[in-house]
Formats: C-alpha cells, structure tokens, sequence
C-alpha cells in the first residue's frame, strides 16, 4: 500500500506545471475566488466560505486519487456527469474510495463545520448591496474563467494536460470547451464523416443471425500467473481453436469506463479521435442520431436488439441507443432479480435470455443481438470466496494479494459456462449465425497488477461460426473499432466504403 501511495505521490509531482504562464496563473486564482465567493454569498461568514472551498477542491483530489488507484487513469471533466449516478448505484463507486481518508475528511471538515456554526457570527453587512457586488464579482470571474478556458489548446491526453495546465484548470477548460456549441457541432459531424457505417448498405447473399457478447472484465488472466488452473477457460480455448479469428484487442480502458469500449466497437472510431467526447461519448448523443454498426444492420433489414442486466439509464443508454439503431432494449427489468451470480444478474441468465430470443425469432427477420454482461463487475474486493474456490481455481500457491483474482477467476469460469451454453444452442440450430465475444477492459484488481508488476491492458476476442468447418483460425490483434468491421466482413455483410 506504502508502494502504490508513493506512485501515486511522484506521479502527481510530475504532473505539476514547471513555470505556469500567466493566463494559467490567473485561470486557477479566479477559479478558488469563484468557489470562495459563491460560498460567502451565501452564508456570509468567511471563514465557514474558506472551509467549504478547501472542501470543495478536497472531493476533487480524493475521487482523483481513488480513479488513479483503481483505473490507472486520472479524474476527468466528464466524470461529474458519471459520478452523479453514485446517489442511484452506490455500489459501482464508492468502495473504491479510500474508506479511512474518506472518513477522516468527513469527519475532520464537520468538526470544523459545527465549530464555525458556533463561534463564527454572520457578517454584519449582509444587505442588498453588498450581495449584488458579491454576484457581480462571480459573474465577472465565471466570464473570465470562460473566456480563458475557451482560447487554450488541449492536447487530449488527460496526463499531459493536466502536466501543462494543472489538474482543476484542467478539469475546467475541458469541460468549457467541450459544451461550446461549435465543438458539439464539429463532434456530431464528425462522426457522420468518420463513420465506416455511413455508406449504403448493399444486399448480401445471405442473412445470417449476429450474436455480440461484450464479456465483462473478459481476458485470458492465465497469463497473470501460473498458479491458475487451466481449466478456468477450457470452452474457450476450444472455441478459439475452432474459431474463424482470435487474438489480442485493444480497448481504450483499464479496470471500467465500459462505454468507452462498446462505443468504439459500436461506432467503428478510434476513441482517441473523439476529442473531448472520448471519455464519456454517450453523455453527448442523446438528442441526435450516431451512425453504428446496429444502423447499418437495421438498414439492411435486421431487428436490432440490445440485452444489459442493469438499469438501461445507467450510461444513458436508454437515450442514445435508439438513436444508433436499437430497436429494443432488454434491460434488468426483463430478468428474474433472483437469476443471480453474487450481486449481479448470471452470466447464464443472459445466455437464456439470448436462446430465448433466437428461439421465437419471426418471419426469418434476421437478428443482431448485441448483449453486455454484468456478472463479473467489480468491486471485486466486497464478494467472499471459499477453501474450495482456492482449490478450483488453482493448482499452486495463488499470489499474495490474490482475493480480487479469486473472486474474478470464479466469475470468469461462469462466463466459460455461458460461452459453452450459447454455442450448443447455436450448433443445433438450422439458421447460420456468428458469434462475436470480446472483453471491454481487464477488471480493476489494483493490488495483483502491483504483485505481479502486470501492465498489459489489452483483453481477447474471436470470432466463431456455428456451421463452418473448422480451419486454423486466422491469430490477429485488433483494435476495438475494428472488431466489428471484421465481423461483418466475416459475415459476408462487408461495408463497402467508397473513399
């Protein structure tokens, strides 16, 4: 733990700005006397003002230093958009703050709180005047703010932006710059230019059923350790052999931030390219249509339906998905709440869920189903194991710090089960379809990556057909926003851009 703090420590060090310049200097000094203001204004006791600024700007650093521990990535703007979904999914955010130093800010900030309340008297000239100065000073500072932020130039790498211009600037100026409505336009349009799915669709020959599991927190962790039994991913492996393609994926996220991944592979567009909207990209389609390998496969006569074991508002999905194609969303509300595999709703359940809807699929319409599991998310660290998990799992001495590997390992067999379930129904099945199963990040497990010194983000995919004989598949490592143009390559359903 010693270890991790000073990472962190020497990072954020190297993170500070070297020879601010002055509009930077001036961007943070309004940025403390906009929140200092704003709290006089309204309890007009400066003291008790000061303790809510240095309140203030301590949630920010705690959250930051929380998200560095568990997702090797630094807080950023669009976070506050997610991070409001905490009063609604408490269980998603908040172990993974750091209990003791949550508790002792709390603790210590309402002592400090109860004491000014006590000793500290309102001032005495809290009259019309003195608030409409107040206000006019918070209005001259937020214009200010926003003039700055908005002529700054961003790099789009949040360790690089907040080395040149300071973690709260930074916060600020992406998230000024990024509800500009020119920058909103440019995005939209942008994604209609970039997106491989804008062209035409042309008939195929066929029309086979495409069946898409975003696994989650799926990769090989047999790597990680050769105390791992084997057997932990035996379906897998034999699905790989007869697979048409398998390999390594790249996915823009580390422990979480799921939409990142499914929005790339949905979109066809490197997240990186995204710009402001790269971290959080739903946040900002929910008024607009966003082409998507589901619109492209709607177009060419297909039903498009989604499957996701939680809230389908979590991420907004429920907003942006119909929007990209979705004809129906099958969310928690269509599981039976006792289908479950610790917290979370099983990985079979889901499997039953897509047997079932292949099973009354009419008229021949050809289906994609595009399905997101939740048994295997974290917090890992909350779920308890057995004698007997230890000795499934693993043919030697696990790793020290190997609770959250234990726990992953006995979901993750789950989902083996799941890949083996799915397959059967589909190998009896008259009506060709394509299996496409990937992982959308490698779990948070903070402590085993330190152990084991890993840092190899990628997870697996491959690609699988229930009638072709099986051949050496082809071994390729993709980038996510390919998986799905190979897929329908694959499929005989190629988009066939014209450049």
């Amino acid at each position: 733990m010693l270890v991790q703090q000073a990472q962190i420590y020497f990072i954020a060090k190297e993170l500070r700005p070297k020879n601010r310049p002055l509009n930077i200097l001036l961007l943070q000094t309004s940025l403390v006397t906009l929140i200092f203001t704003s709290a006089l204004l309204v309890t007009y006791r400066p003291f008790l003002a000061c303790i809510i600024t240095l309140a203030f700007f301590a949630i920010f650093l705690v959250v930051n230093q929380a998200k560095f521990k568990a997702l090797n990535e630094p807080l950023v703007f669009s976070d506050i958009y997610l991070y409001l979904q905490v009063f609604t999914h408490p269980r998603l955010f908040l172990p993974f703050l750091n209990l003791p130093i949550t508790l002792t800010a709390i603790t210590i900030g309402l002592i400090f709180l109860y004491l000014d309340i006590i000793f500290e008297p309102t001032l005495t000239v809290s009259n019309l005047i003195t608030s409409c100065i107040m206000f006019g000073i918070i209005l001259i500072l937020t214009c200010l703010i926003i003039k700055i932020a908005k002529n700054l130039n961003l790099n789009f790498h949040p360790a690089k932006d907040m080395k040149a211009f300071g973690f709260f600037n930074s916060l600020v100026i992406y998230f000024i710059q990024a509800s500009q409505k020119i920058n909103l336009d440019h995005f939209k349009n942008f994604l209609e230019k970039q997106s491989p799915y804008k062209q035409p669709p042309q008939s195929p020959a066929e029309w086979p059923n495409l069946v898409v599991i975003q696994s989650e927190s799926f990769f090989d962790p047999r790597q990680l350790s050769q105390s791992i039994r084997p057997e932990v991913l035996s379906f897998f492996d034999q699905l790989r052999s007869t697979s048409t393609q398998n390999g390594k994926l790249q996915v823009p996220a580390w422990g979480a931030n799921t939409l990142r991944s499914e929005y790339a592979f949905l979109s066809g567009i490197h997240n990186q390219n995204l710009s402001y909207y790269q971290f959080n990209p739903y946040q900002f389609l929910q008024n607009s249509p966003s082409p998507s390998l589901a619109s492209y496969l709607k177009s060419l006569g297909y039903r498009c339906i989604c499957i996701h074991p939680n809230h389908a508002a979590f991420f907004k999905r429920d907003k942006v998905f119909p929007f990209m194609g979705f004809d129906e969303f099958i969310d928690i509300t269509g599981f039976d709440s006792n289908q479950t595999a610790g917290p979370y709703i099983s990985d079979q359940a889901v499997a039953e869920k897509i047997q079932n809807l292949l099973k009354q699929q009419a008229d021949k319409q050809p289906l994609f189903i595009f399905a997101i599991t939740m048994e295997n998310h974290g917090p890992l660290h909350l779920e308890k194991y057995t004698t007997t998990d230890v000795k499934d799992l693993y043919c030697s001495e696990p790793p020290k710090q190997s609770h959250d590997l234990t726990v992953y390992l006995k979901h993750l067999k789950n989902a083996d089960r799941m890949l083996l379930s799915l397959t059967n129904t589909l190998k009896a099945r008259a009506e060709t379809t394509w299996l496409c199963w990937y992982g959308d990040h490698i779990p948070s497990m903070p402590t085993v990556y330190q152990e084991l010194n890993w840092q190899d983000g990628r997870s697996d995919y491959l690609i699988w057909n229930n009638k072709i004989t099986p051949t050496p598949p082809i071994k390729k490592e993709l980038s996510i926003e390919q998986l799905g143009l190979d897929l329908l390559a694959s499929a005989g359903l190629a988009v066939t851009n014209k450049s």
